[in-house]
């Protein structure tokens, strides 16, 4: 039996399991629900975008403070999207891709610290990279059509085409979804240019009433009135076909709350965002530096002394202190799942339906969190490194592009973000400009002792050897407590069937 097989009978049984009612502390999506809402972003609002070739991708993360029994999204697609969760520690590990940390080791006290410098469902559908670009058939005003109706972790995810902004209104009050109230002439917009849309909302309440069903009908996600979070949510990644390098970001227009976007743009050219400023573009990383960011030694930095003087011991750990995997690998994942993705003409990767098989296990048995986050990581993660290698020199051919500022609500008000080729000043692309990891120029005080780039020698030895990587045995126990009680409970079933 192969591994998806395996998922899918553990999955069977958990489906037969008595569920668990589920906290939603910081399990919401970001929402808008229209004039007077009370709900507000905080925090800064991440973006990260691929595009190359015909394939996009974005990943968003947003923060936000209101009551949590009104939650939903709303984002419109020029084609049907795959979405997939994402780590939440993704956008800290893009911002070590722009600028990595540093390790910092005293030569005095021997003290070291580093500081900062969904899957198609797993249904196997695709749509073919030349053939597969949306295209709305006539609808009928009143008319929707759902395209894809999944669940992703918490959330509770359909694809539709409307033929009309008050069809699609209706259509998502009758099923539970948030419509955002006061943008009809937006999404008319939308559904002239035969967008599609993704509606969005979360699982919070017990997940006996949240289960996904046909129509989505049957899912209740009321709370007691009054509840409220503040914070950030559970990432998304969204990858689709669409021609032209386009983010959707009309409808974030109408919320509340500062609009300063920071918007990470991973592409084969430098870019900046059509009608926002050129200043804003902070930061470009090209190809060579790119690589080198992602695979070699992140930088030491000795204070006391030089690296010859530092003890034996602390040279031995070098290699592992120095690994960048643990600082932008995350990213790396990212930006070679996408290169992948546009190789193989597919918009869901193997590797991405694991995930969101494990995450629908997790989530059966009421298992959520960092711990089964990690776990879930160790198990895909086996999957990808010798895979996802040989797609390394293609980032030889990328550029990141980092624009961050207050974005014109006017501006995104009136149409999609569009980009533009753009390459910023050498004099402006340093990090005492602006510091990737600081969202700010760096202290002027920072550069102390000596700072130490790529691999070291010492006495002729280079510390070049990779280290492996260090599983926790708790992450293996409770990847295995899945696997066992769903074993459990698939023996449980049967000695319960009839005789």
């Amino acid at each position: 039996m192969n591994v998806r097989n395996f998922l899918t009978v553990i999955m069977t049984a958990a489906l037969a399991a008595p569920l668990c009612a589920t906290d939603p502390c910081g399990m919401v999506p970001p929402i808008y629900t229209g004039v007077g809402s009370p709900i507000t972003r905080i925090g800064l609002q991440k973006t990260y975008v691929f595009h190359r070739n015909g394939m996009e991708s974005f990943v968003i993360k947003p923060g936000f403070q209101g009551k949590i029994d009104n939650f939903g999204m709303l984002i419109p697609f020029p084609n049907p999207p795959a979405i997939r969760k994402v780590a939440d520690d993704t956008f800290d590990h893009i911002v070590n891709t722009v600028d990595p940390p540093e390790v910092v080791q005293y030569v005095q006290t021997f003290r070291g610290m580093a500081f900062g410098g969904g899957a198609m469902g797993g249904s196997g559908e695709e749509l073919d990279f030349q053939n597969g670009l949306w295209h709305t058939q006539e609808l009928e005003t009143n008319e929707v059509k759902v395209l894809k109706e999944e669940a992703v972790g918490m959330y509770e995810v359909a694809t539709l085409a409307a033929g009309s902004s008050e069809s699609l209104k209706r259509w998502m009050d009758d099923n539970g979804f948030q419509y955002p109230e006061g943008m009809d002439e937006v999404c008319e917009e939308y559904i002239e240019q035969e967008w599609c849309f993704v509606a969005v909302k979360t699982k919070v309440n017990n997940a006996a009433g949240a289960q996904p069903s046909p129509g989505m009908r049957e899912t209740d996600t009321d709370l007691p009135t009054g509840n409220t979070f503040d914070g950030f949510v559970q990432g998304m990644g969204f990858r689709f076909y669409s021609e032209e390098l386009v983010v959707p970001m009309r409808l974030s227009a109408f919320n509340e709350g500062s609009l300063r976007n920071i918007v990470y743009i991973l592409s084969d050219r430098p870019k900046k965002i059509r009608h926002i400023p050129e200043e804003y573009v902070q930061r470009q990383v090209f190809g060579k530096d790119l690589l080198a960011n992602l695979t070699e030694p992140v930088p030491l930095r000795v204070i006391g002394g030089t690296a010859d003087e530092l003890s034996e011991d602390i040279k031995n750990l070098l290699p592992e202190l120095r690994d960048p995997r643990q600082f932008n690998g995350i990213a790396r994942e990212l930006f070679l799942s996408d290169i992948e993705a546009l190789v193989t003409k597919k918009l869901s990767l193997a590797h991405e339906d694991l995930e969101n098989d494990l995450l629908a296990i997790g989530e059966h048995f009421g298992l959520r969190g960092p711990e089964i986050d990690s776990a879930n990581r160790v198990a895909v993660s086996s999957q990808l490194e010798d895979s996802q290698d040989k797609y390394l020199d293609k980032l030889e051919t990328m550029t990141l592009t980092l624009v961050d500022g207050d974005f014109p609500r006017e501006v995104i008000a009136r149409d999609n973000l569009k980009f533009d080729n753009f390459r910023i000043a050498n004099s402006r692309n340093r990090r005492t400009f602006y510091d990737a990891t600081l969202f700010e120029a760096a202290p002027s005080d920072r550069n102390q002792g000596k700072l130490y780039r790529g691999k070291i020698s010492f006495n002729d030895q280079q510390q070049n050897q990779q280290p492996s990587y260090r599983i926790s045995m708790r992450s293996i126990l409770i990847s295995l407590t899945s696997v066992i009680a769903g074993i459990l409970l698939i023996g449980f079933s049967r000695t319960r069937r009839p005789q």
